[in-house]
Parts: C-alpha cells; structure tokens; sequence
C-alpha cells in the first residue's frame, strides 16, 4: 500500500515515524507547508515534518496553495493508494481527494463527532473533560464529517496543558493509523458514519481569548489556562504592564479576596489571586521584555510599587 504523509507540526511525527519503519506500508512522499519566516533574523524554516522528510531522503513537496495545479499532479504521479492527513493545515478540494485509490484519511484529536474544526484540544479543555480520544477518519469535502474508521479513548491528566495533551494524542494515534491502514486492505470498509445530531463544532481561538477576565470562577480560568498554553497564553497587566502567567491552578486554601485582588502565601509559596468563585494559585509569572520569575520575586517588585491587584480586563 502506497501512502503519502500530509502534516506540518512536530506533534505528528510520531505516525508519520511508523509510516517510515513500517514494513507494511510504503511511504511515497511527505507534504507540509511551505517554510515560513521565523526568529529576529526572519530567516525561513522548515516545518518539523519537512525536516525529518529531507532527514529521511523521503520526497517532500511544500505547496502554497493544495489545490495548485502543479502540485495535484505531482500528487498523481506518485499515485497514492491512500493520503493521511495530520495537522497539515488547509483544505482540500474535490479534485484533490480524487487522487488516491482508496481514500484520503485523517488523524483527529477528538472522539468525533464531538469537537469538529481546528482547535479540539483547547475546546475539550475548556469544557472541562476528563476523556478524550483520538479518531481516524475518511477526509470528505465537509470539515471532519467522514465515516470513522477507528477511534480511541483516554483519560485527560489533571494539569494537563493543550500542548501537551496535542502531542500525546497524536503519540497515541500512531499504532491506531497502522490498524486503521489495514482494515482499507479491504475494498469494501467503509467505517461507521457520524452521528449529526451529536455534532459539537469548535470556534477558532483568537488572542483576545487568552485575556485573563477575574470576575469568572477559579475553574473556569484554570481550563483556560490549559486550553490557552503555548497560544494565546494567559494575559494579565497590573498598572498597564502586560504579565503572561505561566503557572496557574484551582487553590486549596479559601480566601475572601475581591476579583484580581492577590496575596503571597509564604507556605505554597504562591501567589494567591481572588476570582468570582474560590481562588486561583500562580507560581510562575513572565513580565512583558523580562524573563520568567517565581511568585515571590514578582510579589517583592509589587510590593515596591505598592501594588496588590491585576488590572480590570478592560485595562489590557
């Protein structure tokens, strides 16, 4: 079975590794997103993907645009039995989907058809889920809405961030796309359709998200805090200055503290920080233009300035 590798991010070399040493399968070529600007010096970088396609002396194509004529029929030529998709990054037309023999298929990090769109993790975090799963799907024209091949449960950690959770995820959906290749040996698998009315679509993320708003409960900005890592993080300003915080959880102690009204605790050595509902905990904060410090040094230099609360959101 010929297999073509669509992905860009360093979260999906995992299955793309299995593709590579499976004896099973013969992995024909790797697609990714074309290098982009990136550093001070703004000098282009490959993707992860394509980096380890060039490593491998794997035929890499970086299009702009997958509907580029050129690039379908470069596509053609390497005549595909089947193409996975993962985190790759656009949408494919009708005539793309048209090129493999048996099928498009997709790794997606949500138990579909809960959480179809671009941002399932952060969604499923925002929910507050305790389970999650993986499903492998056949790529149609409508977002996510193909017929499941396989899928797989797992439990949430506790302080699980949306990075991490990304990256176990597709870790976890290697062995299941190396099943899912095999039941396509057979012509007539065609999965299980989705259920439409159980449907859940995710909306984009934007960065106005990631403004910390201390009039929610203390659960709800902890769900945002892992659903927001790594983009657009936590944000935060006191007296103007903009604060990333970097370390945030649902606190043990209660505390009567009026909303973004803070504390230092001397014994957890956190800084205790007053929401609508209970209290959050914060170890760790980034000052815009400083590095990362612990609570204690942020609460020494709030100190100074006389400064005992974040500002109102609307402030940022």
């Amino acid at each position: 079975m010929k297999v073509v590798f669509m992905g860009s991010p360093e979260e999906v070399l995992g299955p793309l590794e299995a593709l590579q040493n499976s004896s099973h399968f013969q992995l024909v070529g790797v697609v990714s997103q074309p290098p982009k600007e990136q550093g001070r010096g703004k000098s282009l970088q490959d993707t992860a993907v394509a980096r380890f396609a060039r490593a491998q002396n794997i035929k890499l194509l970086l299009p702009s645009k997958a509907s580029d004529p050129l690039f379908l029929d470069e596509m053609r030529e390497l005549a595909p039995d089947v193409i996975v998709t993962a985190a790759y990054g656009q949408m494919l037309s009708e005539e793309f989907l048209r090129i493999p023999k048996r099928g498009t298929i997709n790794i997606h990090p949500s138990l579909l058809p809960k959480y179809r769109g671009a941002t399932p993790v952060p969604a499923s975090l925002l929910a507050g889920d305790q389970v999650t799963g993986v499903s492998i799907l056949f790529t149609v024209k409508k977002m996510d809405a193909g017929a499941i091949i396989t899928q797989k449960k797992f439990p949430i950690l506790p302080s699980e961030t949306s990075p991490e959770l990304t990256a176990r995820m597709f870790k976890e959906s290697t062995t299941l796309l190396l099943e899912s290749l095999d039941l396509l040996r057979d012509p007539m698998f065609a999965g299980t359709p989705q259920d439409e009315g159980q449907v859940i679509s995710c909306r984009k993320i934007s960065k106005v998200d990631g403004t910390v708003d201390w009039n929610l409960d203390a659960k709800t900005l902890v769900h945002q805090f892992r659903a927001y890592a790594g983009w657009p993080g936590s944000v935060a300003s006191i007296q103007g200055q903009r604060i990333v915080i970097t370390d945030m959880k649902v606190s043990s102690h209660a505390q009567n503290l009026a909303p973004g009204v803070f504390i230092y605790d001397k014994g957890s050595r956190h800084l205790r920080v007053g929401t609508k509902l209970e209290c959050i905990e914060i170890s760790k904060v980034k000052p815009a233009g400083k590095n990362e410090m612990d609570a204690a040094a942020f609460f020494n230099g709030c100190q100074a300035k006389g400064v005992s609360q974040f500002d109102h959101p609307t402030q940022l």
